[in-house]
């Protein structure tokens, strides 16, 4: 039977029955687009956000490598200034001292800027050096941060580069550099030279690192912990050194720390290559790292920098080669040489021997052969911000001439 021979109200539900079938139809076709045009729309918005972060953590990174590369042109003129200043003096010590007085003696400009960053070089190039509002220099004081407006003009000022009208200051974002000199630390590379069967008490990285380690306040530190302080410095020495014997006096191999381990390793019998591998050497890891490595590094010779190493170098010097050990007469020393550097710095390492004596004290024929007066090796530490991306990179370079050398190179 047709539709058109069924009654009235039979053929009006077939027709209901069709009408409903093709709105679920829409109403399902409805909702597969709202879907597909939501996933679409979400899969654009990641890709953009992914897009956006990659282009502020590429920018972030190359600002870093801006502030690695300005940083090099400090230390380049550094080299040449004290390279300058040497052949002015020659062999004339009244005029050295008379200079070193003046704040140019040894490493004068890598003293007088130990750090750059964006917010300095826009106060100092912003107007060509002109006016600075009293605000402005106050709040860069206390925050590093420029303001807005003193920004704004330092983009727009002076400083065009010799490839086209564009200011080298015109653009966003941050970078931030800081430099240590490598020479002021204790290098415990210098092991790898130990001869088989040398003691490390009889060389001079081990003397400075026992006075290092030495004192009241580090003794107790490392007896609560069951620490021996030989021990400490012959698992440096034997992870370095190119023997497999033990030279922290107890004998046996050098492995026997590290095959008990899970999962085992051997030591490296060759330098250390990061500063982060001394955590691997046995008694080195964690809190001994963070209390000593402050005051050791990799880089550089067996010789410690004077006019830049810290408090806890300068009493562990004291320590081993004027004081044998007593920790309060280092610390007297320690303050003495602080006020006789305040007018000046040392020249020769021979002078800090001289003025030791000129003081009453009696130092070890040894001390100046383990003491140098100016800086070959530094570490620079430049952080990138664009947007909310930050990159550091920490490069070590080495600068025997005005060239430098990179040592290490690490982008975090």
């Amino acid at each position: 039977m047709t539709l058109s021979r069924l009654p009235l109200r039979s053929r009006l539900h077939a027709r209901g029955d069709r009408r409903g079938v093709a709105l679920m139809v829409v109403v399902a076709a409805l909702m597969i687009l709202i879907v597909l045009m939501t996933d679409i729309s979400f899969a654009s918005r990641v890709r953009f956000l992914t897009a956006e972060h990659e282009k502020q953590e590429s920018q972030a990174y190359y600002l870093a490598r801006s502030g690695v590369d300005i940083y090099r042109l400090v230390l380049t003129a550094n080299k040449a200034l004290n390279k300058t200043i040497k052949s002015l003096t020659g062999n004339n010590p009244d005029l050295a001292a008379m200079m070193s007085g003046m704040g140019l003696g040894n490493d004068a400009l890598w003293n007088m800027v130990p750090f750059v960053n964006t917010g300095l070089l826009r106060m100092l190039l912003v107007s060509d050096g002109g006016d600075i509002e009293e605000d402005d220099a106050e709040s860069f004081k206390s925050s590093g941060q420029v303001s807005e407006d003193v920004a704004e003009e330092s983009r727009e000022d002076g400083g065009g580069s010799m490839f086209s009208g564009r200011n080298f200051l015109d653009f966003d974002g941050d970078f931030s550099v800081e430099s240590r000199g490598e020479d002021c630390r204790i290098n415990v590379n210098a092991f790898s030279s130990l001869a088989s069967g040398q003691a490390v008490q009889d060389t001079p990285t081990g003397q400075m690192l026992y006075g290092l380690l030495s004192g009241e306040e580090n003794d107790q530190w490392l007896r609560e912990r069951n620490l021996d302080k030989w021990e400490l410095i012959g698992n440096l020495a034997d992870w370095v050194d190119a023997d497999n014997v033990s030279s922290t006096g107890r004998g046996g191999y050098e492995d026997e720390l590290y095959n008990k381990l899970d999962p085992p390793y051997l030591a490296k019998n060759a330098k250390f290559d990061t500063p982060a591998e001394v955590r691997l050497v046995d008694g080195w890891q964690d809190e001994v790292y963070d209390r000593f490595s402050p005051s050791i590094t990799i880089f550089g010779t067996d010789k410690v920098n004077v006019n830049c190493a810290d408090d806890a170098v300068l009493v562990g010097l004291f320590n081993a080669y004027v004081t044998s050990g007593n920790a309060d007469l280092s610390a007297q020393i320690l303050t003495q040489m602080r006020e006789a550097m305040t007018l000046h710095t040392f020249g020769t390492a021979n002078e800090v021997v001289e003025w030791l004596k000129s003081a009453g004290y009696s130092p070890s024929e040894d001390l100046a052969k383990r003491l140098s007066v100016s800086t070959t090796y530094f570490t620079l530490v430049s952080t990138g911000q664009a947007g909310d991306a930050a990159v550091r990179i920490t490069v070590a370079l080495e600068y025997k001439n005005e060239i430098g050398k990179v040592l290490y190179w690490r982008v975090d």
